[in-house]
């Protein structure tokens, strides 16, 4: 009876060991497992620190602003550049033009148009007209004139030199065979006497 006990007895304690090491291995791969997965974690917030680190939003974002600020404030200059030198050259076109043209006044009057241009440094004999019903066209010869000296520099150029010639253009119809021009005082004046209508009688047939 002793004999049968012990050997329950010891049968017992082997299925305890056994269940024990069955408990510890439970426990050892939990543990790996737990081990494991905290190693990943740790990993992944590398990872993303890492990520962090190496693109900083704020930062692209900012540069990326600037980037088109300045794009921005170099096509507006570009722009107004371009702009200022058309402006010039439109500038220096239309002071050519008026520095080789003489003042001209025009005048309309009741009975008549008067056209007056001053002519400096010219005689009546540089001076030509030609006219229809439409325009009047003056034609001056001015004496030339050129700096000789290689040196200086035009700030401003308004006389006139050379041929040069006023188109003026009639806004009422004229009587060309009455047409009157005087030059005094360097003063070209053009007198132009309007038509006058006239009555006609009508016959019915």
């Amino acid at each position: 009876m002793v004999k049968i006990d012990n050997i329950v007895k010891n049968q017992n304690v082997e299925e305890t060991t056994e269940e024990e090491v069955i408990e510890e291995e439970k426990i050892d791969e939990e543990k790996i497992d737990e081990k494991v997965v905290d190693e990943e974690v740790a990993d992944d917030e590398e990872t993303t620190e890492d990520k962090n680190e190496e693109f900083d939003y704020r930062v692209y974002g900012q540069q990326a602003a600037d980037d088109a600020k300045g794009a921005a404030e170099k096509l507006f200059n570009d722009i107004m550049s371009t702009l200022k030198a058309k402006q010039d050259d439109f500038n220096e076109t239309i002071n050519e033009y008026k520095a080789n043209k003489p003042p001209v006044d025009v005048l309309e009057y009741p009975e008549e148009l008067v056209i007056k241009a001053d002519l400096p440094r010219v005689n009546k004999e540089n001076i030509n007209i030609q006219m229809n019903t439409e325009v009047v066209e003056i034609e001056v010869n001015f004496p030339e004139e050129s700096e000789a000296d290689e040196d200086v520099k035009i700030i401003r150029k308004e006389r006139c030199n050379g041929l040069t010639k006023i188109g003026v253009i009639l806004t009422a119809e004229v009587d060309l065979k009455d047409v009157k021009a005087t030059f005094e005082d360097q003063v070209l004046t053009l007198r132009l006497p309007k038509v006058k209508g006239k009555k006609v009688d009508v016959e019915i047939v």
